[in-house]
């Protein structure tokens, strides 16, 4: 499964595309995250 992960870092807002194993390396409890399953 592919997911669309975005959140703000200052200014900038970042966006990735990562699989299931990615999301969990990514996730940072401080961070505001939108995470959207893509089909």
């Amino acid at each position: 499964m592919t997911y669309l992960v975005s959140w703000v870092e200052g200014n900038e807002v970042i966006y990735k595309l990562v699989n299931e194993k990615g999301l969990a390396e990514l996730w940072e409890p401080e961070k505001n995250f939108i995470v959207v399953k893509l089909h």
